[in-house]
Order: C-alpha cells, then structure tokens, then sequence
C-alpha cells in the first residue's frame, strides 16, 4: 500500500508513528511544514518530504498577517494536491483540516486516492466567523471528509451529534504517546513539587486563570510553576508580569525545543492544563502521558474522560481559579495518589505507543482501500 500523509505540523516525536503504522510492503510519505522541530531524515519506508510553507510571522490581524495566510493555504493545497496527483497513492490521509480550503480540496483529493480526514477539534477553539455560518462551513467540510479519524470516543459523539455525520465514517484511533521514558521507569515525587503548564499560549488554554490560581495557592504549599511555550501577545506579557510578581512563577516564552521539553517533563511533578474552552484531545496531554507524569486538567473535551479512564490524575471544573489552586494542592496532599496517578499515565503510555496506534491506524486504510467509507 502507498499511503500519503498530509500532516503539517509533524514533530520529530512523531516520527515514530510514521514508522509504526507502514507493514511491511507498504510505503508512507510524509508531508510537512519547512520549520524547527519537524523530522528530517527518511527510512527505508517512510519518505519525509518537509517542503510545505510556513504562514509569516507578522501581528494578528494585520493586513500582512492575512495575506500571508490566504496565500500560504493555497500554496499548501496545491503542494498537497500535486503530490497525490503524482504519487499514485493508495490512501491519502489528511491529518489538519483546514476550513477555508479544504471543502473543495477535499472532493477533488478524494477521487485520486482513499480519502482519511484527522478531526481534532469539532469545532474551532477560537472561531472568527458567526456561530451560524462556522456550523454551516463545518458541516460541508465534513460531508466530504471521507473516512474520519478521531482521537477518543467523546470526540466522536460530539462530531456526529453535532454535525450530520454517519457514525459508520469515524473510526476512534487513539492519540500516540511519544515514549520519551522507558516503559519500566516509575516516577517518584520530588521535594520540589513542580507544575508545568506547556504549550502554546491561547486565551482557550485558561492562561489567565492559571495566573489568578497561583495567586490563590498557599504561601506554605510549597509548590512551584513553570510556563514554557509562546502565542497570543498579550498573554505572553501577562505571564511575564506575573512572573515577577509571584516568586513561585517562572515563566520561559519562547519556540521550546525537543531536547528542552523532554528536560522540562522530566523534571515537573504535575502538569496542569486549565482550558476554557476545548473540543479535542490533547498532545500537551499526551506528553505527560509519555513522561509518566500526573495531570491535573479541566473539564472540557475529552480532558476528563482520558485522565478518569485511566486514572492518571484530577479533573476540576473550567474556569475556577479557586478549584484549580485547590487541585494543585490536593495533587500533592496524598504521596500514594499521586503514584498511582503516574502509574496510570505510564500505562497509557505503553497501551497507546506508536506500534500499537500505527497498526490500528493501518487497519483503518485497509477498510478504506477495501470501499468502505473512502470517499471516491
């Protein structure tokens, strides 16, 4: 089988998957953004092709910050499209959906080769269209998004109540863990207690409430935060200022690197992620899971369904910096629960490694080259 792998934001992490999910006889090619952190080198059955452009770094909202999108989003479906044209590819799996290009993208790719669409987000954390007419554009999207793929069952349920999609098209593949430790590692807690809040920085991720929690935390909690990614302006200057504020927060904004991150879970006690709003599953998520680190989330998406299924730690309502300050306290209250939290992450870093996603993704092109649900 050949399979083609649009996949823009590919990490060098994720490398691993690409190698996982080809059998034997099988070739993938993997197509990525021209930028840091992306894999660089090809397999013997894995091609990396880093050659997609990346948007221009310009102000938000800005006439040169437009322009730059419009053009890059086509450059990009024209690269997509020129690849499938010419690789005579087998499955042609979409893994970032774009709404602006891909309703008529799509149809067209879909009669070259079996069409497989990633939905991560139902619907957009931050939309800059009318509820009405995002629906009405989603709805579209959908219809032509061929075999979808989703990361955890409550992601599902929200795409087909939401959206006239036949359950039969969606197919739950849950999201890889990166095994950046080795299986048999356990985690002891550290004296430190500390807390790492990674990604980037979007009003959706609940930044601001993270910062009111830390002003409500103990003065004898004992704990320290760490903020690390970049994003939205305003809220990089707001963690800077909170930061020489609160002696227990530090915060590092700026683009992290692998070998960076790798030390900064490594070295954490909890991560937290105090979203708002979300309709998705989590790669933040899914780092802690590969570092066998605890989490403390909120209740949005699929966040509370993943960390109370597998017990991997705390679940607080959206939006309170009272329940969070109190999570990051009750986190570290009782040493043998929060073992037991990174026991439970650890598991599902080894229930979901890329060998076992891969071949489960793959399943999932077999039925689609077979007929059903490809799209052509």
């Amino acid at each position: 089988m050949r399979i083609y792998w649009y996949w823009p934001f590919a990490r060098e992490e994720d490398f691993a998957l690409a190698l996982a999910t080809p059998r034997a006889d099988d070739t993938l090619t993997l197509h990525c953004l021209d930028r840091l952190g992306v894999p660089r080198h090809s397999e013997v059955r894995v091609d990396v092709r880093p050659t997609l452009a990346d948007v221009d770094d310009a102000t938000e909202r800005s006439l040169r910050w437009a322009r730059s999108r419009v053009q890059t989003y086509r450059g990009r479906a024209r690269a997509r499209a020129d690849a499938v044209r010419t690789g005579q590819y087998d499955v042609a799996h979409v893994a970032f959906l774009n709404q602006y290009t891909d309703i008529v993208d799509l149809s067209r790719l879909g009669k070259q080769a079996g069409l497989v669409t990633t939905v991560h987000d139902v619907v957009p954390h931050r939309s800059r269209l009318p509820r009405a007419v995002q629906h009405q554009i989603l709805s579209r999207l959908y219809a032509v998004g061929g075999t979808i793929v989703v990361h955890h069952e409550a992601v599902g349920r929200e795409l087909v109540e939401s959206f006239p999609v036949d359950p039969a098209r969606v197919h739950v593949v849950p999201h890889w863990v990166s095994p950046f430790r080795d299986p048999d590692d356990r985690r002891v807690l550290s004296d430190a207690r500390r807390v790492l809040c990674f990604g980037t920085l979007r009003a959706n991720k609940g930044v601001r409430v993270l910062l009111d929690a830390i002003e409500r935390l103990p003065t004898d909690a004992g704990v320290s935060v760490h903020i690390a990614g970049r994003g939205d302006a305003d809220l990089e200057r707001a963690v800077l200022a909170a930061a020489d504020r609160f002696p227990l927060l530090t915060a590092e904004i700026d683009w992290i690197t692998p070998a960076r991150k790798a030390e900064l879970f490594r070295s954490a006690d909890l991560a937290v992620l105090p979203y708002t709003a979300f309709a998705s599953q989590s790669g933040v998520l899914h780092d802690a899971f590969g570092n066998h680190l605890p989490a403390l989330v909120t209740d949005v998406g699929a966040l509370p369904a993943s960390v109370r299924d597998s017990g991997s730690g705390w679940v607080v309502p959206r939006g309170s910096a009272d329940a969070l300050a109190a999570g990051i306290v009750d986190a570290f209250a009782d040493e043998a629960a929060w073992q037991r939290a990174a026991a439970g992450a650890r598991q599902v870093a080894i229930d979901q490694a890329p060998a076992r996603v891969g071949a489960r993704l793959r399943d999932v092109y077999e039925v689609v080259v077979g007929g059903a649900g490809s799209g052509r």
